[in-house]
């Protein structure tokens, strides 16, 4: 799902409760609810959905990796990722 395929769906659920909002305002409004969940997660803090899922901080260590074709050995460089789990509700069997 694309961004504007989210921003749409964002105003659906929007409309459903029967407010009506532009795009630019809900493409703001996921704007900040994502920066805030980057926030959190950046002072090492799990973000909890119930029933949806969590988002936290996957730190990543220093590796050496080998390339097999010119026996090239290199450093990957230690890096921080946001992880995201999604809840045991969601998973389609």
């Amino acid at each position: 799902m694309n961004t504007r395929e989210f921003v749409s769906y964002y105003k659906k659920l929007r409309k459903e409760q029967d407010e009506t909002i532009e795009y630019e305002e809900a493409r703001e409004e996921i704007e900040e609810i994502f920066n805030l969940i980057a926030e959190i997660i950046a002072m090492d803090e799990e973000v909890k959905f119930k029933n949806k899922g969590t988002f936290s901080l996957l730190k990543r260590k220093k590796r050496r990796i080998g390339s097999p074709t010119s026996n090239e050995v290199r450093e990957i460089i230690p890096k921080k990722t946001i992880k995201f789990v999604q809840s045991k509700v969601l998973t389609i069997e």
